[in-house]
């Protein structure tokens, strides 16, 4: 199955390679402009790059560009990222290193020389897409955490400068100062063994530009954008509700039974998360082909109510997967979020044996850890990954000690998921005759998530640089970007200070994620947890498990009362 998986990878990427310039063109008018970007920047020769530039500059300044067939927004579109990535970290993976220095420059002169006279030539389409761009930056710098809208709308209006070239030349700005693309590079170099992801659903492709290569879309982040830019989001929700209902059947829907309803908005939930995912695994399928599945990964939940049904999460996670195969038309760059339950970890075992990989959610623990990285270990996919939680163990750690009245609790706390996680890549990474399981990194990979800002510290990255991912809310990556970071590559490998640690193990949450039986006495919790069956309710009730399901469904019911919202308005419009 996994050599299956590689083979068809493979012959996808050698199509890319041998792709003809006809064939880059009507992928391009037919709404693909990341693909076509992917093949100029990972998938050409220098002569085929050379050949393949200058076809499409053609094509833009000739007649074709002008007929009402051609959707200018995408050739507007396509120069713009292209212009962008000539000059960040996409262009650095094979380009750079083909073309040079004065060659990268020469070609972004000319990209951005072709996409002033299209903008000239076409004054309403320039009206309309510089608007595009300010909607998109200002909804950008709301997810960054920019609350105030004045101050939101100044700092829209001073990246946009006098032009688009301004623009562009503020945000090549911003990648190159940014800490996460030096840590990027020293990935790509081989010297620091970790990606970084965006943990957002939209602004992936600002995330790629300093380095990122893997992204966490689901319903509940779809949410969070969704309250950052309403209009857009109706908009496209409302899309997805006409391509799938008539209006009659709409209002049927709507005065009809209430089982009837919620599997109709469950449904949409499903279709808009799956638009969202086939979007962003279009913009990570070119580093997902050219790294032959290695990275490029989109995750993406199934619905969190099912998180006891092993059955429901394997049905709906085969269903989105074979629904993406078809629409990508390859091995989906995509692994489904599985909860870290028993449920969990039996529905895990069934979908990679079939080279579905998976990332495991609602992780804090190494009871949790360990039974999940054996399983995936074995498993036919590719890639998975097993998602620490840090700030959501951190928080209720920091909770119970304070409660607890125990000094210096709510620093230690800030500590927690740095020693799980820290001891969770000993105990998979090491050799067997050191203590570990000698999993694999490059197959079952840790995964760090659910950062938080202490003050200006972020240990949740700094003392975790060569955890094998990173995962980055928009706000956290502007926090950690903001002035100049130290970047130390084996920080994973540093030690948790024994003060820090004492302190934790006063907490029986932190006991409960830390604790496993080679430790004996040694911070054993009151009750042991594991993942049999019979501790099922008990790990759901653990409370970082039942605070954070219990945010993921209420935000999913939030979602569907929006949906439930867009429904009526389709078929009242």
């Amino acid at each position: 199955m996994n050599l299956k998986l590689k083979e068809r990878i493979r012959e996808e990427k050698k199509r890319w390679e041998k792709a003809t310039l006809e064939n880059l063109w009507d992928s391009l008018v037919q709404g693909h402009e990341e693909a076509v970007r992917g093949a100029l920047l990972y998938f050409s020769t220098s002569d085929t790059f050379k050949k393949r530039f200058a076809f499409l500059e053609k094509k833009f300044t000739g007649k074709a560009v002008k007929s009402s067939e051609v959707d200018r927004s995408i050739i507007l579109r396509f120069l713009l990222n292209l212009s962008l990535d000539l000059r960040s970290f996409p262009a650095e993976r094979k380009l750079l290193p083909m073309l040079g220095e004065e060659g990268i420059q020469s070609y972004t002169v000319r990209t951005l020389e072709t996409l002033g006279s299209l903008l000239e030539a076409f004054p309403d389409e320039a009206v309309a897409f510089e608007e595009e761009i300010k909607k998109t930056t200002r909804a950008r710098l709301k997810a960054e955490g920019i609350a105030a809208d004045e101050e939101v709308t100044r700092m829209v209006n001073s990246l946009w400068g006098k032009g688009i070239q301004e623009y562009i030349e503020n945000l090549i700005h911003e990648y190159n100062k940014s800490n996460l693309r030096i840590a990027a590079r020293s990935a790509l170099a081989g010297s620091l063994h970790t990606e970084i992801g965006n943990d957002y659903a939209e602004f992936l492709d600002s995330m790629m530009r300093i380095g990122g290569t893997f992204v966490t879309t689901n319903p509940v982040l779809i949410k969070l954008a969704w309250d950052i830019d309403p209009v857009y989001w109706n908009k496209r929700v409302e899309e997805v509700i006409r391509s799938t209902y008539s209006k009659k059947k709409l209002a049927s829907i709507l005065e009809g039974p209430e089982q009837s309803l919620s599997e109709a908005i469950e449904r949409i939930n499903a279709l808009v998360t799956t638009s969202v995912v086939e979007r962003n695994c279009r913009l990570l399928r070119p580093i997902f082909l050219w790294s032959e599945g290695k990275q490029g990964y989109v995750s993406l939940q199934v619905n969190p109510k099912a998180h006891l049904d092993s059955e429901k999460m394997v049905k709906e996670a085969v269903f989105i997967y074979r629904e993406l195969e078809k629409r990508l038309g390859g091995v989906p760059n995509v692994v489904i979020k599985v909860p870290s339950t028993a449920a969990g970890l039996e529905a895990a075992k069934k979908l990679t044996s079939k080279g579905i990989g998976v990332t495991v959610t609602l992780t804090f623990s190494l009871f949790q850890s360990i039974p999940f990285a054996e399983v995936l270990q074995k498993g036919n996919a590719l890639v998975s990954y097993i998602a620490i939680m840090n700030g959501r163990l951190a928080f209720p750690v920091r909770d119970e000690l304070k409660a607890k009245g125990v000094e210096g609790g709510v620093e230690a706390a800030r500590w927690a998921g740095v020693e799980v996680a820290r001891k969770a890549a000993y105990r998979l990474y090491s050799a067997p005759e050191k203590g570990g399981l000698g999993v694999d990194p490059d197959k079952v990979k840790i995964m760090i998530a659910s950062l938080r800002i202490y003050d200006d510290w972020i240990p949740d990255i700094s003392e975790l640089w060569g955890i094998p991912l990173i995962t980055i809310f928009p706000n956290v990556r502007r926090a950690y970007d903001v002035h100049p970071r130290p970047l130390v590559i084996d920080a994973l490998h540093g030690k948790t200070p024994d003060k820090e640690v004492e302190i934790l193990l006063k907490s029986e949450i932190f006991r409960q994620a830390w604790w496993v039986p080679e430790n004996s006495s040694m911070g054993k919790p009151e009750r042991v947890l594991t993942l049999d069956k019979k501790d099922a309710e008990a790990v759901a009730a653990w409370k970082p498990v039942h605070e954070t399901l219990t945010q993921f469904i209420g935000m999913y019911q939030e979602m569907s009362q929006m949906v439930r919202e867009r429904m009526k308005g389709v078929a009242e419009g």
